[in-house]
């Protein structure tokens, strides 16, 4: 149904309030869909399609019903308002089963006409017997003759039933004996209290009462309208016979005819009645809103449940395994092969590895991340998210109407379905930095190297002199440096240096290690506050935005 009201802006001059409430009663029903009652909000599509159709027809036009009961005088009446005989025209309606139109001057009614479901065949032009000047001046009236709505036939209720809802401004013709009728007051005048302003009430028959009777009778009626909801309804008494009644009730309509606002009243009637039944169902409560602490109360249960903790563990304990192994001494670090990597064991080494192609692939291709083996959640871990779940649930709901509050339940509960492998998936797709290796690595490699090969070279100089010594061949020139030999000097000093520098390496790891587990546990939570965001957060607010949508639009249209 958008943009539906679009389309008639500015075709209908002075309809820019009905316009406003119509557009306000669209977004409403559209912000309530699948929230408020399917019935309702059908009938406010209903009524924005049908307000758009009326508004794009001429607004020239006042569409005026005759509508009444089974001998209530209605064709009578409509008889004497046009000066036609309807027994002259029953070539054209040979029953009581369609309604019978009549126009006033020359504006084209034949769209509205049609809109209306009246055929050809049914539509008379005004050939009044009255004076010209009086036949002016209801020069823009269509004036219909309804088929009887307490008919026997249900194919005649249902005209009545779908013009009732189509016209601008309807006259209801009741007589003394009938005008308590209960199908009249149920059917047609409590569902239509608000459109008071468009609809009048013809006593008709008054001839046959006496001055007492006429009184008691319009005072009854008054009574029982006002009793059904109407404000302050409109009450002519009327004799097709005697033709009491029919000049005031002919001035009305002229009235109502030369103002041109009858077609927009009743879109308005039309909009407010649905409006208040879409407002009893919404509500009127202030928004909630959902409170920072809330949600960082979530992001660390969402953390603790999802093993943050152990991961920044893990990656603390890997880094300092991984600088161990580039910058220890080479004889004694081949030992920590033996050990397995924290992250390797949980299965996070992987997913580094798998960031890194990530980063270089095309952002419309998708890229596998491996499933972690992290610990699952305990029960207490469990029941913490649960209850940090449900806070922000209940605070979102709180206040609202019971439609809206299951719709922010239902939400976030589709939502939380997939909370706990998401939040597997947004451990695994953190980029922890395990194929990230800091440049001082390398240098302490070399360093290191050179090192143990200056060792190694003083240990093979001393097993020469050794050999040569065993085999009693000439001694090797053997240089000395404040009398101890320079092999000596290059074995104990090549490892006790490389010693030395694992050692002060091992110190700079820690801190390292310290420093990447802080932003692996930064980027960690930002990650889970977005899992928090888009599996509780976004969900509830997008409820509440719809439900503020619809809320405000509601008042506006109700205006």
């Amino acid at each position: 149904m958008t943009g539906i009201v679009d389309t008639v802006k500015g075709l209908v001059r002075g309809s820019a309030d009905v316009l406003t409430k119509i557009e306000a009663l669209e977004a409403a029903a559209e912000a309530g869909q699948s929230r408020l009652d399917p019935v309702v909000l059908t009938e406010a599509t209903q009524i924005v399609e049908r307000a758009g159709q009326r508004l794009r027809m001429s607004g020239e036009l006042t569409v005026v019903a005759l509508a009444g009961a089974t001998g209530s005088g209605k064709s009578s009446l409509f008889n004497a308002m046009t000066g036609l005989d309807l027994a002259a025209i029953g070539t054209r309606r040979p029953t009581s089963s369609m309604p019978l139109a009549c126009v006033w001057g020359e504006e084209p009614a034949g769209e509205v006409l049609n809109w209306l479901g009246i055929p050809r065949r049914h539509q008379v032009q005004h050939r009044s017997s009255l004076e010209e000047a009086q036949s002016e001046e209801l020069d823009g009236l269509v004036l219909l003759d309804l088929p009887d709505h307490d008919s026997t036939e249900v194919e005649h209720r249902l005209i009545v039933d779908r013009l009732v809802e189509l016209v601008d401004m309807l006259v209801w013709v009741v007589d003394p004996q009938k005008y308590a009728d209960a199908a009249l007051h149920n059917r047609y005048i409590k569902p239509f209290a608000s459109h008071s302003g468009v609809m009048v009430f013809a006593l008709n028959h008054i001839d046959k009462l006496t001055p007492d009777q006429r009184k008691s009778c319009l005072n009854d009626l008054d009574r029982l309208l006002k009793a059904d909801g109407l404000k302050s309804p409109n009450v002519v008494a009327t004799s097709a016979v005697s033709g009491d009644g029919l000049d005031e009730l002919r001035t009305l309509l002229v009235k109502r005819v030369n103002n041109k606002r009858s077609a927009r009243e009743r879109l308005a009637a039309d909009v407010d009645r649905v409006a208040d039944r879409m407002a009893s169902q919404c509500g009127n409560a202030k928004t909630p809103e959902i409170a920072k602490r809330d949600i960082a109360e979530l992001v660390d249960a969402l953390s603790d449940a999802s093993g943050v903790p152990v991961v920044v563990d893990a990656v603390r304990r890997s880094y300092l395994q991984r600088a161990r192994a580039a910058t220890g001494w080479p004889v004694t670090k081949w030992l920590g092969r033996f050990r397995p990597d924290p992250l390797r064991r949980l299965h996070l080494d992987q997913v580094s590895k798998q960031q890194g192609k990530a980063l270089r692939k095309s952002a419309s291709q998708e890229v596998a991340i491996a499933r972690s083996s992290l610990p699952a959640a305990t029960p207490v871990q469990r029941a913490r998210m649960d209850t940090a779940v449900r806070t922000i649930t209940n605070k979102a709901a709180e206040g609202l109407s019971r439609p809206w509050a299951d719709s922010v339940r239902s939400a976030i509960r589709r939502r939380e379905e997939s909370l706990g492998d998401e939040l597997d998936q947004a451990v695994a797709r953190t980029d922890l930095g395990a194929s990230h290796s800091p440049g001082w690595w390398s240098a302490v490699r070399f360093i290191q190297w050179l090192l143990f090969l200056v060792a190694l070279g003083g240990g093979l100089w001393l097993a020469a002199l050794a050999v040569f010594g065993f085999l009693q061949l000439e001694d090797l020139p053997l240089p000395r440096w404040n009398g101890i030999p320079y092999a000596t000097i290059m074995l104990i000093g090549g490892a006790v240096l490389g010693v030395a520098v694992s050692f002060a390496c091992r110190l700079f790891a820690t801190s390292g290690a310290a420093r990447r587990g802080r932003l692996v546990a930064k980027a960690l939570r930002a990650e889970l506050e977005k899992v928090a965001d888009s599996h509780v957060v976004a969900p509830a607010r997008e409820e509440l935005n719809a439900y503020t949508t619809c809320r405000d639009n509601l008042a506006t249209a109700r205006r």
